[in-house]
């Protein structure tokens, strides 16, 4: 560049405010838009995966996958409606109606009351004069008084979804950016100057991890709780079960306080109206209910939003709150729903920033492996043992793939290795747990000695080729010389031992769990536990090396170290969502990994 045309630090600083306030007065001008194009940006962020499967899947453009989403989805906005809407809209109808009922009730019953008897001595009380509750008046009330969230509520509805033009605007906005979603993002990266598109990039992708965790997260979990809480209801007999797991579900867009306001409507219909058919007092079903809806809560705290919505919107409840109260008074609804991934945002563009201006790293390294081997003082290997020691995996799923290669649509579609591995993969923690039960009940024996029985059968007719999978006996064999080592199956004892025997490896492994040794198998942490006690080892100074997610989530539960291979039936992008410690491409090249590093 010619050094006579480049510009002065005055004139870029100039230019850069310059443009900085035309971008907001254009921004003021415009607010209008604002709604309608965030709206727009949300729905093409939610459905861009779908639309990129599609487009794989069929083998056709973007904007083809596009447009047969958007005609599934009038074709579902169609009929969705005649079918669901009447029973929903009566039940919500009739849900306001003994609203009414029951808080006139309460009212007339203050109104009655002219003195209290608190440990023998009276209270008399006023007189008082307490209009009838209506039910649609306080709607109105609340529209007009109560915050700017319900006000909101109102001004979007009106603004976006009762305006065919806005909504026609979102609609092709939204088809556009779902046809150029793989250019739209590399189109901004070369916007940026090369020396900062590297932690510009792992900004973005942690900003995108928060916002997909809550948009696809916070509908699965609406979904979950909605289906929960109708359900449940519906178990102990309270009326209108569908309305108020709508609610339910609909209130966990509002993180924190939607759930406490959900189950207000559920303990007032328990209190006044009781149970259908379960015989406790109006008040023991309303307890019942708050406990269930208590019950429902930690379900989701402790299970659902840490599988589904991960560490990522990490914020305490208080700044949820704080954040809620700002966004409705900033942006109404919008606002109010958006609240916590924008917080969770500014979190991380706030640690950013500040580690510039410490000049720290914004993105440190994870510590590597070898250091935490170093730092947990680990002395023991625990291995799975088909498809990470056992090369039984392929084989079983070029079983399950011959069979359904008679679906002739399936190659077209979806490769049908694929689809058998991840059938056999999906079927390994329900076959796992199904066993557990079995084993509460008693019948686990009777069970795994018929599977065993039937195993010996198509030995005979078909004898197993124990094959190990290529390198890992040398690696198992040299990793003993300074490590414990231990196998983890779910197969019998029998099956491990005519294993290492073949290879001679009885010697080389000190102990060996099986599905008879443990009540719980994988991926409940049980059978790691104990093969860590039969080593004489804490969790922590051993590492569970396996094929599948349920060895990690295994290994994981247990607070050892996880290692997961590709050589087997995991797919890399199954286990690195569930960040173990070290993916490798093959169990055989992890002393190779030990020694280069």
């Amino acid at each position: 560049m010619d050094d006579s045309t480049r510009w002065r630090s005055g004139t870029k600083q100039l230019i850069a405010t310059a443009l900085l306030v035309v971008t907001g007065l254009l921004l003021y001008r415009f607010r209008t838009l604002l709604a309608p194009l965030i709206i727009a940006f949300l729905f093409s962020y939610l459905f861009a995966p779908a639309v990129g499967w599609l487009s794989r899947a069929l083998h056709v453009r973007r904007g083809w996958a596009t447009a047969l989403l958007y005609l599934v989805g009038l074709g579902l906005l169609a009929t969705t409606p005649a079918i669901v809407v009447p029973t929903v809209a009566n039940e919500v109808q009739e849900l306001g109606l003994d609203l009414n009922a029951i808080v006139n009730r309460v009212i007339r019953t203050i109104d009655r009351l002219d003195e209290i008897v608190l440990f023998g001595y009276v209270f008399d009380l006023p007189e008082l004069d307490l209009p009838t509750f209506n039910f649609q008046d306080t709607m109105n009330l609340v529209d007009s008084t109560i915050s700017p969230i319900a006000g909101g509520a109102f001004t979007i509805v009106k603004s976006v979804a009762s305006g065919v033009g806005w909504l026609f605007f979102i609609a092709v906005i939204s088809f556009y950016m779902l046809m150029d979603a793989e250019r739209i993002g590399p189109a901004l990266v070369t916007l940026i100057p090369t020396p900062y598109r590297g932690e510009v990039a792992k900004l973005g992708a942690q900003l995108s991890e928060t916002w997909n965790a809550f948009l696809r997260g916070q509908l699965v979990l609406c979904a979950i709780i909605g289906v929960i809480t109708w359900i449940a209801m519906a178990a102990i007999g309270i009326k209108y079960s569908v309305a108020l797991g709508i609610v339910a579900g609909v209130l966990e867009l509002i993180p924190n306080i939607g759930p406490f306001v959900a189950s207000i409507p559920a303990i007032l219909l328990a209190l006044f109206q009781g149970s259908s058919y379960i015989g406790l007092s109006n008040l023991g079903v309303a307890i019942l209910v708050a406990v269930i809806y208590i019950l429902i809560q930690n379900l989701e705290n402790n299970l659902l939003v840490p599988r589904i919505i991960g560490a990522s919107l990490n914020l305490h409840p208080l700044i949820v709150i704080i954040g809620v109260l700002a966004g409705a008074t900033l942006a109404n609804i919008l606002g109010a729903l958006l609240a916590a991934p924008v917080m969770a945002s500014l979190r991380d563009i706030i640690r950013y920033v500040y580690c510039k201006l410490a000049d720290l790293d914004p993105f440190p390294p994870p510590p590597s492996f070898v250091s935490r081997l170093q730092e947990r003082d680990v002395r023991a290997f625990l291995f799975d043992l088909d498809g990470t020691l056992l090369d039984s995996d392929d084989m079983a799923v070029e079983r399950w793939a011959t069979r359904l290669r008679p679906v002739a649509f399936l190659d077209k579609v979806y490769d049908s290795r694929r689809l058998a591995r991840r059938l056999i993969m999906a079927l390994e923690t329900p076959v796992n747990f199904a066993i557990t039960v079995l084993d509460l009940v008693g019948l686990d024996n009777v069970v795994l000695s018929m599977s065993d029985w039937l195993r010996r059968v198509c030995a005979q007719r078909a004898p197993h080729r124990y094959m190990a999978i290529d390198g890992t006996v040398d690696m198992v064999k040299a990793l003993s010389r300074d490590y414990a080592l231990g196998i983890v199956t779910t197969r019998n004892r029998d099956d491990a031992r005519r294993f290492l025997s073949k290879f001679e490896l009885e010697e080389t492994f000190q102990v060996v769990v099986s599905r008879r040794d443990v009540k719980r198998l994988k991926p409940h942490p049980e059978p790691i536990r104990y093969a860590c006690q039969q080593l004489g080892y804490a969790p922590e100074q051993c590492v569970m090396v396996g094929d599948t997610t349920v060895d990690i989530k295994a290994g994981k539960k247990a607070n050892a170290l996880t290692v997961g291979v590709l050589c087997g039936f995991g797919e890399r992008p199954e286990l690195e969502r569930l960040e173990p410690d070290l993916i490798l491409e093959s169990t055989a090249q992890l002393t190779e990994y030990l020694r280069a590093v």
